[in-house]
């Protein structure tokens, strides 16, 4: 007997506190965690690299292998 992967057959979403699209662009959700942590690691680099200079850092697959 093989064990099957469960399928999501619904999703339900309860939005709250929406605010007008003139209010400004809000925030896209994702269901992706390897893309939540990209998006969220991004404005601390960029802090990183108007602090310490331009390209200091980035994500560690934009650098090329050591050796």
């Amino acid at each position: 007997m093989a064990f099957e992967r469960a399928r999501i057959r619904r999703l339900t979403l309860i939005a709250e506190d929406l605010r007008p699209a003139d209010d400004g662009p809000g925030t896209q959700m994702s269901l992706d965690p390897t893309r939540e942590n990209a998006l969220r690691l991004e404005p601390v680099l960029d802090r990183i690299n108007r602090k310490y200079g331009r390209r200091l850092a980035g994500p560690a697959g934009a650098y090329l292998k050591a050796g």
